[in-house]
């Protein structure tokens, strides 16, 4: 297996700075609410670790297919068939990453015993990070393009 690149590395980073900051958030939420509790501390670290992992996995694929897109001329058609072919693979690699995140969420609640709130709620605070960055992203753009022109 390839070693993950530069921005592979630098956009898992962001997103488990990000995943940090809102579960410490909501921890606090929790320690203020008196419910500040062992299940509730796991639940949100293992979820949170899950979603970074699972971020991170997702990075490794579009490295993995645009490596593949860029190792040699092709043509039109091969880019088209081999386009299909990484398309089918990204959805695959998609629905197999959601089922394990499922099954081990579920695991986590069913067998751990971990708080089935703070555990969904971490889960879902990757998709949320990553959406707060390509806001930022979408609102630097404009200004860096405008700034090269000078």
């Amino acid at each position: 297996m390839k070693k993950p690149d530069k921005a592979v590395r630098t956009q898992t980073a962001h997103v488990a700075l990000g995943v940090i900051a809102l579960v410490g958030l909501m921890l606090v939420v929790y320690a203020i609410l008196g419910r500040l509790k062992a299940p509730v501390i796991l639940g949100a670290v293992y979820a949170g670790a899950l979603g970074v992992l699972n971020f991170f996995v997702m990075g490794l694929m579009v490295q993995s297919i645009a490596d593949r897109m860029a190792e040699k001329q092709r043509s039109e058609q091969e880019i088209a068939e081999l386009t299909q072919q990484m398309s089918n693979r990204m959805k695959l690699s998609y629905n197999m990453r959601m089922i394990a995140l499922f099954a081990l969420l579920v695991l986590g609640i069913a067998v751990f015993k971990f708080d089935p709130l703070a555990t969904i709620l971490a889960a879902i605070f990757p998709s949320i990070v990553i959406r707060v960055l390509q806001i930022a992203e979408a609102k630097k753009a404009p200004a860096s393009e405008g700034s090269e022109k000078l």
